[in-house]
């Protein structure tokens, strides 16, 4: 296993060890201390990966002036990543492939995207950017509104365990009799859904540059 897989996997299982609440029998943890614990073992998984960036650097035969000048380059390198425009522009990136998921049924996948990339996390970098100008809001404002309408319709199409087989559709790759037997689930009209999302994603595409200008 590469060096820094293996401290990532390290600093991962330390995490969860530290949220993992106390056996049953013995004296209950506080809420608290369990935040401020998997808290610090956070902080301790960031700090070996940045050891880790080090160690790779250190581990290429570089001499010394090399060395520093490419643990700057990468310093700098993650600053940029960093910075609020360039996590927006990835969150728009992602956001891309939510027509794909569509055509896919994939609408836990979708579900999950659109609130990964256009919920609370792009407020905060807005809000971190200093990015929250009138504009900018009104656009954020006119995506949400058209991503609400797609989340509503892949929330109605959201599979529940057994709801087919009550409703009396037939199992996936299963042909109906002639008579009696199980039903084909009628396909839903996906081309509206498809449309708000490719608007949306245009819209992702102002706030972008908007917040970028």
């Amino acid at each position: 296993m590469p060096r820094i897989a293996l401290y990532v996997c390290v600093a991962a299982l330390s995490t969860a060890a530290a949220l993992r609440l106390p056996a049953a029998h013995g004296q209950q943890q506080s809420r608290r201390s369990v935040l401020a614990s998997a808290a610090g073992a956070a902080a301790a998984m960031a700090a070996t990966a940045a050891q880790a960036k080090v160690s790779e650097i250190g581990s290429s035969g570089l001499s010394k002036e090399e060395f520093y000048a490419a643990l700057a380059a990468r310093k700098e390198t993650d600053r940029i990543a960093a910075l609020p425009i360039n996590q927006i522009k990835r969150a728009r990136d992602r956001f891309a492939a939510a027509p794909s998921l569509i055509e896919s049924d994939n609408w836990d996948g979708l579900r999950d995207l659109i609130q990964q990339t256009t919920g609370s996390s792009l407020t905060q970098l807005e809000k971190a950017g200093n990015y929250q100008t009138k504009e900018v809001r009104a656009l954020t404002n006119k995506m949400r509104k058209l991503l609400f309408d797609v989340d509503t319709f892949a929330y109605s199409q959201q599979s529940v365990p057994g709801a087919d087989v009550f409703a009396g559709y037939c199992a996936a790759g299963v042909t109906p009799r002639e008579t009696g037997g199980c039903k084909v689930k009628p396909s839903a009209d996906k081309a509206p859904q498809m449309a708000k999302v490719k608007d949306a994603v245009a819209v992702f595409d102002q706030i972008v540059a908007t917040c970028g200008a």
